[in-house]
Formats: structure tokens, C-alpha cells, sequence
């Protein structure tokens, strides 16, 4: 009778892999990337799942270590995305078992939540915990309609591992009917010590004249990690920690008008002041900068939603990559978090001791006040004084935010799988203002009782349009993975011309990434107003998705928001078998 494990091994698919570092002895520059000690990844996706764990002896899962001398690249196991991605599904608590060494930790766990027969979201209703920690609750918010739920979440936490051993929890809720506990995928990934929790280091507390001390006790969870100014960093691109990286620009309080991007024209080095593999040399290599208007109020701000009842690390890094900074002084300006002073005198040449070395600042910002809702977290830098003929204008680079547990060892917000909805921060929407816009869309109206006629003929001209609309709406979500619109645009940066693998009569191809940047997608953007965009869209979709082979482009799917047509393929690095015809 096969074991427990083999019967389990059926149904799930595991990769462990650790190998242990080299001791390298280091002068002046160090290692250009982190090399992990551990590597662990359960994929829930890669046999026939859902499976359901529903038996009083099934609660915990052991994953046996497995040793390799050498590891020179990471191996995603990702949702098969022409197909639902698959659960792992639990009704009653479960444990899985990673044997790690003793240090800091990732735990990144992917969430893709669907509802299938038998199982629907609203009782998913759980928590997860590591150790002492709860990294999240869901509640009925978390799969409300008003949040963004409906993609691939990734929620990256940090946790220190004392024992060599780290237990991952699934506990559905005792108080609902039916409730149970769902993963896509989770990932273990040392991370180098001092990373982010430096115990002896004093932070400055925003706001507040006494220092703040992060210490090992502590847990985090990454709320985002931008590079401000440059594209989007995969994962595999990181500096072996698998991080991603996306822009900045959704962020941003304007249209980034009063604001430019600059590209660096000095080399980036790597310097002993802070290890190189804090953040990519992307990161550092591109800034997003202060237009210059001569009034010295001239600022860039970005708003971050954040959960309230925690405090957060706030990270900011920065390059001075121009070659005329020639000393201390070259660049001063301000920057302010949470609308307070950060740095009343910030001068990257001073803290960085010259141009293309990296650096970091570090601050504590207090969001501790409970409420019902998440709160933005501002972040502002301004010109410094000066006239426009002497001063340099403020730059960033990058920025990461983490939420810290707070005093129950808790890191649970109410939004376990997306952030709520918000209407524009300087808008104040009273009743009377809401009453006033339903009866102005009311009087809006009335005049297209007039041009009716009119309308109907432009609608039977343009009939093919509604043909369009007719097939969009009879797809099933089967035959492919939908894709939002948004998501698309992350996928590609913004369709960024740098990302383009070519065009034709149907429309462009972009190379991208999915699922936080593992993996790597080939994403052909047709033209609207082409009919024989349509016709290739239709046949495409009914054909490749039901048309699998190692030797054909696989369609993984598509994106039908907004009068696009949008179809997102396997990425083949080699080149397809035509290529090599």
C-alpha cells in the first residue's frame, strides 16, 4: 500500500533545492547577486488538482530535503494558465513542512481565487500562520466586489528561522459552515541577514523625535516595490532573491507632467558602503526627477495604499547617475513621507560618496490608528532652494514598503487579495455633491431622446462592432485565461517599445512577464479597427487553446477589455520551429 507521502506526491508536485554557499574573501566590491541557501517551492498546479484534504488523519506534509551541488537558476512551477490554475484545497487545518537553515526567510504564497463546483470563494475563510505569526485572514472583504481580486496575487512576506524548520499553516475558519483553506503555490527563499531587520540600527520615526529599533522578533510583509522611473524587473532579473520590480507611474498623483525620467550616464558600481545585491542595477540606473519650474515648489508624489493598525518600513533608493555631480552639494532636496519631513537636506553625493554608487535610506512611519479601510502613504520629494541656474532638481530611484507585525504578531489586513477601490483623495463627496451628479447624468440623458433616429443608423452602419461584442461575451473563460487590461499593460510595461519582438498586418508583439515576473509570455497587441484582426482573434482563440504540442507556440490567453484584442502566448527564448526553418 503506498505511504501517505507517495499518495500526496500524486496530487502536488514539490522542488527543493538547497546548496550552500562559497566563502569568498571580499576587499573593496562584493558579490554581484545573493546566491540562496534554500530554495523551496510547492506548486499545487502541475497534476489533477483541486484535490480536497478532508480526512481527520491527513494534517501535516513533510517535504524532504534534497541536495544539489550546484544551482545556477530558478525554477518557477507556474499555473498553467490555459486552463483555471489548479488548489490546493484544505477543510480542515493542515501544516506543510520545509526543512531550511536557521536565518532569514521569504514566504511568498500565491492566492488565484476562482469558484468551481462544490467550492465557492465565499467560504474561503482562513488563515495562515508561520510560527507565531498570522500573515493573513481572510474575511468576506477579502472577495468583496469592490476589490481588486480577480488576478494572480502574490503577498511576500519575511520571517526569521531560529530552529532549521519552517512550518506553513492552513487553518479554515471554526465558525463558518463549509469553510475551507486554499494555496496556488508556495515559495521558501533565504534571503541574505540584515537585509531589511538590522536590530542595532536606530531609524528615524517619522514624525517622532525618538529613534525606532526593528528587531529579529519582528515579521514583514513586502506592500510594494517599485522602480521609480524604470521598467518592469521579473523576477529572474532580481538580484537572486527573485523580487519583482514595477513602475512607478499608477502611483503617481499626476499624469507625471511635473515630473521626467532621466537614464544614468555614469557606470553603476558596486561599492562595500552597502552589498550590490540590495537592489538590481536597473533600479539604480534610471531615476524619475523634479521638472524644474524656478518656484522651488515644484514636487513629485506618489500615494501608496496601506493597511491602518501597523507601522512600516519605507525604503527609498537612490543613485546620483548624472557625471556632472562632482562633490557634496551638486544635488540637495527635499523629501517628505506621510506629509512630514524625512530630509530637510537630502544630498546623495554626501551620503553615497560619489556618482553610480547606491544607496538607501530607511524610515519608520507610523499608520497604527485602527479603521475599516486602507489609508494612503504619501511620499513626496521636492527642489531644493536655489535659483533654476544653481539647483538640481530632486531624483528617485526605488522604493520598497513593508507592513510590521504588530504587538499580537499579527499581520493580517482586512484585503487579503487586493486593495479597495478609491475615489481621488482631494474630492470630497458629500450627499449632496452624490445627489447633484445622479441628477446631472439624469438631465444628461434627455437630449438623446432627440438624435435617437440618428444613433440607430450609426449603429446598423457599424454592425460588425456589435458582432465583435457578441463573440467577446459568448467566450467562455475555458478556452483560455482572461486577462484584464491592466494586467496586460504591467505584463509589457505599458507596451514599452523596448519590449517589442516585432510586427505585422495583425498588430505588435510584445515580450512580457506573468505571474510576479517567472514567467515569461509573448503578448501580440492587434489593431482595433482591423477585420482581419477579428477574424485571426476568433480563430486563434478556438483553435490554439484547444491545441497543445512541444512544437507549437502555446496560447495562453487573452484580453478582451476595452476594444482590444489581446493574446498572450508561451514565451519561446530559442525561437519557434519556424525560426529555425
Amino acid at each position: 500500500m503506498p505511504s501517505m507521502f507517495g499518495m500526496l506526491l500524486s496530487f502536488c508536485s514539490f522542488l527543493f533545492i538547497t546548496h550552500t554557499n562559497s566563502l569568498v574573501a571580499i576587499s573593496v566590491e562584493v558579490a554581484s547577486s545573493y546566491d540562496p541557501t534554500d530554495i523551496s517551492i510547492l506548486d499545487c498546479s502541475s497534476s489533477d488538482l483541486p484535490f480536497l484534504i478532508d480526512r481527520d488523519d491527513i494534517g501535516s506534509l513533510h517535504v524532504p530535503r534534497t541536495n544539489f551541488s550546484v544551482v545556477s537558476k530558478y525554477y518557477p512551477l507556474s499555473p498553467v494558465y490555459h486552463q483555471k490554475p489548479k488548489l490546493c484545497i484544505h477543510k480542515k487545518p493542515f501544516t506543510c513542512t520545509f526543512p531550511v537553515s536557521s536565518g532569514p526567510k521569504f514566504i511568498r504564497l500565491h492566492f488565484n481565487p476562482f469558484s468551481f463546483s462544490g467550492f465557492h470563494m465565499s467560504k474561503a475563510l482562513f488563515s495562515v500562520s508561520v510560527a507565531h505569526f498570522t500573515f493573513l485572514k481572510t474575511s468576506v472583504a477579502s472577495y468583496s466586489k469592490l476589490q481588486l481580486h480577480d488576478s494572480y496575487t502574490v503577498k511576500e512576506f519575511c520571517t526569521n528561522v531560529d530552529d532549521g524548520v519552517l512550518n506553513v499553516t492552513f487553518t479554515p475558519s471554526p465558525d463558518v459552515s463549509d469553510a475551507f483553506a486554499f494555496v496556488n503555490k508556495i515559495e521558501v527563499v533565504s534571503m541574505p541577514s540584515n537585509l531589511y531587520i538590522q536590530e542595532a540600527v536606530s531609524l528615524p520615526l517619522i514624525g517622532q523625535a525618538s529613534p525606532y529599533y526593528i528587531k529579529n522578533s519582528k515579521a514583514l510583509e513586502m506592500m510594494h516595490r517599485l522602480n521609480i522611473g524604470g521598467e518592469f524587473i521579473p523576477a529572474l532579473e532580481d538580484t537572486g532573491m527573485f523580487r519583482k520590480w514595477i513602475p512607478d507611474a499608477s502611483f503617481l498623483t499626476t499624469d507625471g507632467s511635473n515630473s521626467d525620467i532621466i537614464i544614468s550616464d555614469v557606470q553603476i558600481k558596486q561599492s562595500s558602503r552597502i552589498p550590490s545585491y540590495v537592489g538590481p542595477k536597473q533600479v539604480y540606473a534610471s531615476a524619475r526627477t523634479v521638472v524644474a519650474d524656478g518656484s522651488n515648489q515644484s514636487r513629485a508624489t506618489w500615494l501608496l495604499p496601506v493597511d491602518s493598525g501597523f507601522y512600516y518600513l519605507v525604503r527609498l533608493h537612490f543613485c546620483e547617475i548624472s557625471s556632472k555631480a562632482k562633490g557634496v552639494g551638486y544635488r540637495v532636496f527635499h523629501v517628505y513621507i506621510k506629509d512630514q519631513t524625512a530630509e530637510d537636506q537630502a544630498d546623495i553625493f554626501l551620503w553615497s560618496h560619489g556618482a553610480g554608487i547606491p544607496v538607501y535610506r530607511d524610515y519608520i512611519v507610523n499608520f497604527s490608528e485602527h479603521t475599516k479601510r486602507r489609508k494612503n502613504l504619501s511620499l513626496s520629494i521636492h527642489n531644493g532652494n536655489g535659483s533654476i541656474r544653481t539647483f538640481k532638481p530632486a531624483i528617485l530611484n526605488g522604493l520598497e514598503i513593508f507592513k510590521l507585525s504588530d504587538s499580537n504578531n499579527s499581520l493580517a489586513g482586512p484585503f487579503s487579495f487586493g486593495m479597495a477601490k478609491y475615489s481621488n483623495p482631494w474630492r470630497k463627496e458629500g450627499a449632496s455633491y452624490k445627489a447633484f451628479k445622479i441628477c446631472a447624468q439624469i438631465m444628461s440623458c434627455i437630449p438623446l431622446l432627440f438624435y435617437l433616429p440618428t444613433l440607430w443608423q450609426i449603429v446598423a452602419a457599424i454592425d460588425w462592432k456589435g458582432q465583435r461584442k457578441a463573440f467577446m461575451q459568448s467566450q467562455s473563460s475555458d478556452h483560455c485565461q482572461n486577462f484584464t487590461f491592466d494586467e496586460v499593460k504591467v505584463a509589457s510595461n505599458n507596451f514599452s517599445d523596448a519590449l517589442l519582438l516585432g510586427a505585422g498586418g495583425y498588430g505588435k508583439v510584445y515580450k512580457g512577464s506573468i505571474n510576479g515576473g517567472t514567467n515569461l509570455v509573448a503578448i501580440k497587441r492587434a489593431n482595433p479597427c482591423s477585420h482581419q484582426g477579428l477574424n485571426e482573434f476568433q480563430t486563434e482563440i478556438f483553435l490554439l487553446s484547444q491545441l497543445r504540442h512541444r512544437h507549437i507556440v502555446s496560447l495562453i490567453g487573452c484580453c478582451k477589455e476595452r476594444k482590444e484584442m489581446i493574446l498572450v502566448y508561451d514565451y519561446m527564448a530559442n525561437g519557434t520551429l519556424r525560426d529555425h526553418l
